[in-house]
């Protein structure tokens, strides 16, 4: 021990210190005070607060739907078909029996849905519903409020969680390709057959939302379930339609307000096929659905992301045109026609474009040229009255002009601004130049011809990561909200869907997916700037919807998992479990709802 003190003074005098000093064992002060040990509990079970009654509506959004039905066209045909591919074919019309079971010829499934009847719900188990561990690396409080009136809750789509694809009279949509067996089309992706089994589980789905606590439900119909065949004139399926019916009327009775979505991508092939007639068959389609379920609902949405929609649902980008007719004439008839009362949008995708270095004119450029293509071109005659942005005229084959009579048809067609704002992303001009990349169709970057990028300009990621494209980036939050409130000026804004898939989720034990402590800080910090957003911004957010009601198949992958709750897929009755994200992103609106 006396060398080492020697080599430590011996040290402490070449690098300058004047001295060193080691405190004696034996005069360490405070002395140390022991007791006795006793263990103390650290958990306790609180519980979540579930909705308290039904759902009831002073006034309803429309009329009763036997008054309603008198609005519809002459000579509907209203009818039930069966799958069954044994049954003889018959020369039964261009409608038949048979001319169902041919939509599906082409169709194989490796999935089977295990049961084919509507299961009721049963009481949630209390034991479910015990609320996780305090959150000590929660954001801080603001000290702000949402106004009484905020609408949030969860979001899903169809496609993505009913199954039973060739069940109960559903035709063929152009996202049942997706896992097809007899197609070419990537046959080794997930079906979506069996999906959450939604369509005979939506009760025990309500019931597990109202006992959390959830008073939104956002979810779309499938078109080709109410009209199998999906085209103008063809027959009603009654048994798509009763099934919404009931699903519509098992929200109210447990206290959740309905939010509907006409087409969430899941288009009818044979309407794919004949877009140049959109508006006629979107018309004619939500003529059906609202005459039957408007007088319940108080928000519709007629398509859901379409300005993406280019390569899945549409063909060109010039087929925008007829979605924002066929939007504008179902918006005119509903309110008009049906004198329906209740709101109606269409949805965006985008991820706020920023640029890479706002230093540099070429890359504020960028972003907002990335802005123009995926929102202006709808937004622009929307809700300003205005023709497509330069941007998108001015790229090779990309929009005609609306004329003076379309535009006139579109514009304000649209009660609040609808969109999903997961994330945000760098913009910077492409290595070619942003003219030759908009002269030429074959460049991979065409149309938007901007570099993207979630680096920084100093390296650095923009946050931690998800297992897709979302990130924990709230930082971006308002300026997100700010653009879209100050550039295209809406009524009010409804964030409607956002999300984070955690890292390999899918890959972690039951117990590790449930405790998905990253969803539930991209939920605190998103909502948090949104406030800063409302209070210090001045920006009118209506709204905002969590997707999604659980793990899904996120089109062709069960492994990209944005779900508030997960889904047993192998245990033959799809139990749901909630996640703690669920719960912490109730508590974060019961805390800041005036």
């Amino acid at each position: 021990m006396a060398s080492l003190i020697n080599l430590l003074v011996i040290g402490s005098m070449a690098l300058g210190w004047s001295e060193i000093t080691l405190a004696s064992p034996h005069n360490a002060s405070p002395r140390p005070s022991y007791s006795s040990f006793t263990y103390t509990q650290v958990t306790s079970n609180v519980y979540a607060t579930p909705l308290s009654t039904s759902v009831s509506f002073a006034t309803p959004f429309a009329p009763d739907p036997t008054q309603a039905t008198s609005l519809l066209p002459s000579g509907i045909t209203y009818t039930t078909y069966s799958s069954d591919p044994s049954a003889t074919a018959t020369a039964d019309g261009q409608y038949g029996q048979s001319a169902y079971v041919a939509l599906w010829e082409n169709y194989s499934f490796a999935s089977t849905p295990p049961f084919t009847t509507t299961v009721s719900a049963t009481p949630v188990a209390t034991s479910e519903l015990v609320l996780p561990p305090a959150l000590y690396n929660s954001v801080p409080d603001t000290g702000l409020k949402l106004p009484s009136d905020f609408i949030w809750g969860i979001s899903s789509s169809s496609w993505q969680i009913e199954g039973a694809l060739q069940l109960e009279g559903r035709g063929p949509s152009v996202l049942d390709s997706i896992g097809n067996q007899l197609s070419t089309e990537a046959p080794d992706r997930s079906d979506a057959n069996v999906a959450n089994m939604h369509y005979f589980l939506y009760e025990q789905d309500i019931a597990r939302l109202a006992a959390a606590g959830i008073p939104y439900y956002s979810f779309s119909l499938s078109w080709s379930r109410i009209l199998p065949f999906g085209v103008a004139g063809s027959p009603v399926n009654t048994q798509g339609l009763d099934h919404y019916d009931d699903l519509i009327n098992t929200c109210l009775r447990y206290g959740v307000i309905p939010i509907v979505t006409l087409l969430h991508v899941d288009m009818p092939t044979a309407v794919q096929a004949d877009l140049d007639a959109l508006p006629e068959h979107f018309l004619y389609y939500a003529k059906i659905a609202m005459t039957r379920f408007a007088d319940r609902v108080p928000y519709w949405v007629t398509f859901n992301e379409p300005n993406i929609g280019v390569g899945t649902m549409l063909q060109k980008y010039d087929d925008l045109t007829q979605v924002l007719l066929a939007h504008a004439d179902v918006y005119t008839w509903y309110k008009h026609t049906l004198n329906g009362t209740g709101q109606i949008t269409v949805k965006f995708a985008n991820n706020l474009a920023v640029p890479l270095d706002v230093q540099k004119n070429t890359h504020v450029a960028a972003a907002h040229r990335y802005q123009d293509i995926l929102l202006g071109i709808m937004s622009n005659p929307l809700f300003l009255g205005t023709q497509y942005p330069d941007a998108a005229l001015t790229t090779a084959n990309l929009m005609t002009p609306l004329t003076d009579d379309q535009l006139k048809r579109i514009n304000g067609t649209v009660d609040f601004w609808s969109f999903d704002p997961y994330t945000a992303q760098y913009a910077s001009p492409p290595p070619q130049g942003t003219e030759a990349c908009a002269a030429n169709t074959s460049d991979p970057l065409w149309p938007t011809c901007v570099t993207l990028s979630n680096i920084q300009a100093n390296g650095w990621l923009m946050g931690q990561a998800s297992n897709a494209y979302a990130y924990l980036a709230p930082q971006y939050v308002r300026q997100q909200l700010g653009y879209i409130w100050n550039t295209f000026r809406p009524p009010g804004i409804l964030i409607a869907e956002f999300g984070f898939n955690p890292f390999l989720e899918a890959n972690r034990t039951l117990d590790a997916q449930r405790y998905d402590l990253e969803r539930t800080l991209y939920y605190q910090g998103f909502l948090t700037e949104t406030l800063k957003s409302i209070h210090e911004d001045g920006v009118r957010v209506i709204g905002a919807l969590a997707w999604s009601l659980a793990d899904n198949n996120e089109f062709g992958s069960y492994a990209e998992q944005y779900g508030l709750q997960t889904v047993n897929r192998t245990d033959g009755i799809f139990t749901r479990t909630y996640k703690r994200s669920l719960f912490d992103y109730i508590d974060f609106f019961r805390r800041h709802i005036t």
